[in-house]
């Protein structure tokens, strides 16, 4: 990351099922975001279909190289995007994506890799998991995309960290309650403060800036929390934002990613080598029979 980057959070909500209406808003918030000084505009998870789909799955399903994705390709030869959408893969599997828009084509797409199925979640149900977990470069800097519940695995986070990511962008469509009340599952109780530890933890353990983009509103009766943050290489929260639809322009500078680096210079010290080797042994003393 050579250069500060001003980076749009467009905390939005999305018409369930509708493509079209929610890439016309897309367009109109990117404008905002071109506006605002911004080089990158983030929207939250499924942006463009909404998340509570289930049979309407395969319908708003779209390989990367569908048409309709065209207008966020034109749109990215001013601005780098990332929306979230239903990916149709060559071989008919569905996917929970994430998509990062630059300079006229889709640069990267992440696969949701833990779809969540627990309490009132059945991903598993419709997407197939991802199996890819990569850092790729861009004008701003070299970025890894995770949704939503991958940010809660550790191991993705250390991925990007080892494949020197120094942007770690995350989508989310988070309720705003826990999933079940009375539980005694941690993960059940997915608050912006559950959020904030893990993207705090994230920053300072990686030394990267973490975003967060989580969407708002109200779907088939599911309330989404908001909340979306950004937190720089120290683990400090450099914006935070409410419940409700907002856009805000945040500044990502490289210096505190160098200073981080520097004082704890973790990813130069990274032993691979010992985390692969031990990886393997765990894998053929408890998998393999």
């Amino acid at each position: 990351m050579k250069a500060p980057l001003t980076a749009s959070l467009v905390q939005c909500d999305a018409v369930l099922g509708d493509v079209g209406r929610n890439l016309e808003a897309h367009l109109g918030q990117i404008a905002v975001a071109r506006e605002q000084g911004a080089g990158l505009a983030v929207f939250p998870e499924l942006s463009l279909t909404g998340y509570t789909l289930r049979d309407l799955t395969s319908e708003v399903a779209m390989p990367a190289d569908d048409a309709r994705l065209d207008p966020l390709r034109d749109a990215s030869r001013e601005i780098d995007i990332v929306v979230g959408w239903i990916e149709r893969s060559d071989d008919n599997r569905l996917f929970n994506a994430a998509g990062y828009f630059s300079e006229g084509r889709l640069l990267h797409v992440h696969r949701k890799v833990y779809p969540v199925n627990y309490g009132m979640f059945e991903e598993r149900r419709y997407w197939a998991p991802g199996d890819r977990v990569a850092a790729f470069d861009t004008s701003h800097g070299r970025i890894g995309l995770l949704v939503c519940e991958d940010l809660w695995h550790p191991s993705t986070s250390y991925l990007l960290f080892a494949d020197r990511a120094d942007i770690v962008i995350t989508l989310s469509a988070s309720p705003a309650r826990g999933i079940a009340s009375g539980g005694d599952d941690p993960r059940l109780a997915r608050s912006t403060g559950a959020w904030e530890l893990l993207l705090r933890h994230q920053s300072a353990s990686f030394s990267v800036h973490s975003m967060f983009v989580n969407r708002c509103g109200v779907e088939d009766g599911i309330s989404f929390a908001g909340g979306s943050l950004v937190v720089d290489p120290f683990g400090d929260v450099a914006q935070r934002l409410g419940m409700d639809a907002e856009q805000v322009p945040v500044v990502l500078e490289p210096g505190p990613l160098r200073r981080r680096r520097t004082q704890v210079p973790l990813l130069r010290d990274e032993r691979l080598d010992v985390t692969l080797g031990n990886l393997q042994r765990i894998v053929n003393e408890r998998f393999v029979d």
